[in-house]
This record gives structure tokens, sequence and C-alpha cells, in this order.
């Protein structure tokens, strides 16, 4: 539903008022008119936006701009759009607040399906690029849903631990997509079990991470040691392979 500026005809002085105060809040009229914010634009503080009824008239308009904005957040993965959403209060009721909310976990639980799908792939061991899956751990992402209200705090958990099983999944194969993957999810806002699994599997990758560049750095200090014998005589090479047995 669009918010019209101009008052229709033949409507109540209370929604006059209403209509007034809207006009009078620039960033208010203009979020309502577009559907955006200007950078670090706030809503003026009037009382009257606490008031149920203020809030029954506003929050089927409000709704509309609302969801589209977080869509549109984490669609151009725009943080600042995010938190300046986030900055201003939520004129919705009850009814629109929970209408909001189910509408953007539709689309999280999209998300997280496809993720799953990702994650079955990898198990069965199908073709795809691993690199892929670095989408489902991008900073902004993690950033956009550390911004939703405490009631996605459920789904950011049991997203976060789908992540988990797949960055298990993924480690044996690409450990550097690992890392990134689990260094990216332990910023996200998660309930405590599953932030202790996170930092757990984080601690395992680093010390895979560490163990492989040692045994590289070895590499290239064996191959450079080899690389040096071949430009010696005959018995220094003798003596190095000797030494390297």
């Amino acid at each position: 539903m669009k918010y019209e500026q101009s008052a229709t005809t033949n409507i109540s002085e209370q929604e006059k008022a209403f209509r007034t105060y809207i006009s009078a809040d620039p960033a208010l009229s203009h979020f309502l008119g577009t559907g955006d914010l200007q950078p670090n634009a706030r809503f003026v503080k009037e009382e009257i936006y606490r008031d149920p009824a203020f809030l029954a008239f506003i929050s089927p308009y409000f709704k509309e701009v609302y969801v589209e904005a977080v869509r549109r957040a984490f669609a151009l993965k725009d943080m600042n759009l995010m938190s300046d959403v986030t900055a201003n209060p939520l004129l919705l009721n009850g009814e629109h607040r929970l209408q909001a909310f189910d509408e953007l976990l539709a689309d999280l639980e999209e998300r997280k399906t496809k993720l799953a799908a990702m994650h079955h792939k990898l198990v069965m061991y199908e073709p795809f690029e691993f690199t892929d899956l670095l989408e489902y751990t991008d900073v902004a992402i993690i950033g956009n849903m550390n911004y939703l209200p405490v009631e996605f705090l459920e789904f950011r958990s049991s997203y976060a631990a789908l992540v988990v099983k797949t960055i298990k999944a993924l480690v044996n194969r690409d450990l550097q997509t690992s890392l990134t993957m689990v260094c990216n999810l332990c910023e996200l806002t998660v309930d405590m079990p599953t932030l202790q699994d996170v930092h757990a599997l984080c601690t395992l990758i680093h010390d895979a991470d560490r163990e492989q560049k040692g045994m590289e750095r070895d590499r290239e200090e064996l191959y450079d040691f080899i690389s040096r014998l071949g430009r010696r005589p005959w018995p220094f090479i003798l003596i190095g392979m000797a030494v390297l047995r």
C-alpha cells in the first residue's frame, strides 16, 4: 500500500493530524514516499509515533516500504541503508510487525535452502565451484543479518549451524575458502551454544591453516636447499643427499 502525501477527501480530523505530523518529518515522509532514506536520516522524535492509533494508521504503509528497503539492502549488500533503516523506529503495530518479519524470514529461509543444496552437493561430491559458498558468509550479508531485530536470533543461529556443517564438509577440500567463511561467520550474532560451535571450528581451521603453511614453508626450504646443491660440485651433492637421508 503506497502512502500518498496529499490527503484524500472526507478523512477524519485524526487522520488529518497524523498526515500533518508525517509531512512535517522530512525523513519519514521521504521514506514513505520513495522507500529510501538519505544517509544518516533520522525521523523526528515525536511522541505521537508511539501512539497506538497513529501506529494503526501508518503501519500498512510503513510495512511495505520497510520490507522492500530491507530486501534492497540484502540484494545490493548495502550495509549503510540497512544501518539507517535500523537506526529509525519501526512504526509498526503488532500485526504488521509480524507480517513484515514473516515476509523477510521467508526470504532468509530461501537463502538457507540454497545453502543446504550446496551442502548436499559437497557431501555427495557433486562438482561445483567451492568459492560460490563465499556468498553465504559475505561480510555485507552477515552484517545485514546482524542489523535485523532480536526476533531473528533463532534464524541466525540455525543459519550459522548449517554454515558450520557446510564448512566441516569443505575444509579438507578447500582450506582457504573454509577459513574465509568461518572468519566471517564469527561476526554473526547467534545464541551462545551456536557461538561456541563456531569458535571451536574457527580454532580448528586456524590450526590446520598454520600447519599447512608450516608444511609449505618446509617444502620450499627443502626445494631451495636442493636447488642450491644442484649448483655445487658432485661431491657436495652427494654429501647433501646423505644429509637428506
